[in-house]
């Protein structure tokens, strides 16, 4: 990716929506979980143990439903297309562990920062009272503008801190690594709520590097795209480096989605954030749970790519059907 492409962008659409420029308070940063509380104690995980696979997984329908009441043969799992034995199977309904990490810069266009901020406060009215939320505003690097809390009042209080952008950089890459690096240790399901253009302009880590540290993360990631309807308005007349810039920072975005089990969104008009951000609470609530022990001994430290099918009457007229699974891509078995 062209690392030049967020300002570049700014210079092309600066005529269409000007951009702010008092600086952005910087926040001291803290390790997302506090000694005195752990959020995430008594929660499920999907970990990789000695023998134990453990994968969460989301069941829907050809309409995209969230399907419910599955049991443990309605699943098959594979590792390397070798179908194993699923030794332990539950059904999830749990609160949400979440950050939310959302851009902030200059090197973007100022619409796509009013879609951030509507975007993250969209998302807080999902919260409830026994979900535990983070949030993490970025551009030239990461901050935290409030560890893992579960009260609504200083997440609201925690955005509303976020009134003009300071730099002109927006370092995704950095920000992907800083994030995934604080919360690998976290014993929970844990979600990372991305709202991005997916522009990268001066990270110190490269796309190859922060897409693998995506696919070899033990996190789920949504990714929702910014600047949908600026781009529905003004794209067909954009030069075609910008506009190939705007692909590949979805493609980046739909990347990190689909190799964690998440989803991407590419809200087109503001009015769909409070639908993307309902399904995204609805599918982290109900979930299943799938452990098996890999039929493969070895302890390589290689990747292995992991496949979750599942078949039912969900529609009650004596014939299985095919659902859509999404859960995460592989994982890194351990190295003797």
């Amino acid at each position: 990716m062209n690392q030049a492409a967020g300002p570049f962008l700014l210079s092309i659409l600066i005529s269409i929506s000007g951009v702010a420029s008092l600086p952005l308070q910087a926040q001291e940063q803290q390790p997302p979980i506090e000694e005195k509380e752990d959020p995430t104690q008594g929660r499920a995980a999907l970990r990789v143990s000695v023998d134990q696979v453990r994968v969460d997984v989301t069941v829907l329908d050809k309409k995209k439903s969230l399907i419910q009441g599955l049991q443990k043969h309605h699943f098959k799992i594979y590792e390397d297309k070798v179908e194993q034995e699923i030794t332990n199977f539950l059904p999830i309904e749990a609160p949400i562990t979440a950050v939310m990490v959302t851009e902030f810069s200059k090197a973007v266009p100022w619409e796509y920062i009013y879609e951030a901020r509507l975007a993250s406060n969209t998302f807080v009215q999902q919260i409830r009272d026994d979900d535990w939320i983070a949030v993490v505003a970025y551009d030239i690097r990461p901050e935290i503008l409030v560890d893992f809390t579960q009260s609504k009042a200083e997440v609201q209080r925690a955005l509303g801190k976020l009134n003009y952008p300071a730099f002109s950089e927006s370092n995704l890459y950095d920000t992907i690594f800083d994030v995934l690096d604080r919360v690998q240790e976290v014993d929970a399901r844990v979600a990372v709520i991305l709202i991005s253009s997916g522009l990268d302009t001066f990270s110190k880590k490269n796309l190859n590097e922060t897409m693998d540290r995506v696919k070899r993360s033990n996190v789920v990631i949504y990714s929702v795209s910014l600047g949908g309807n600026l781009r529905a308005r003004r794209e067909p007349w954009l030069p075609g480096t910008v506009r190939l810039s705007l692909y590949q920072g979805d493609a980046t975005l739909q990347y990190f989605a689909k190799y964690t089990g998440g989803e991407f969104f590419r809200p087109r008009f503001v009015q769909q954030f409070r639908g993307i951000f309902q399904s995204i609470s609805d599918s982290l609530r109900n979930q299943y749970s799938i452990s098996y022990v890999s039929s493969n001994p070895k302890k390589d430290g290689k990747y292995r790519k992991i496949k979750v099918e599942a078949s039912a009457d969900v529609d009650h007229d004596g014939k299985p059907e095919k659902l859509k699974v999404r859960h995460r891509e592989g994982y890194l078995a351990k190295e003797s």
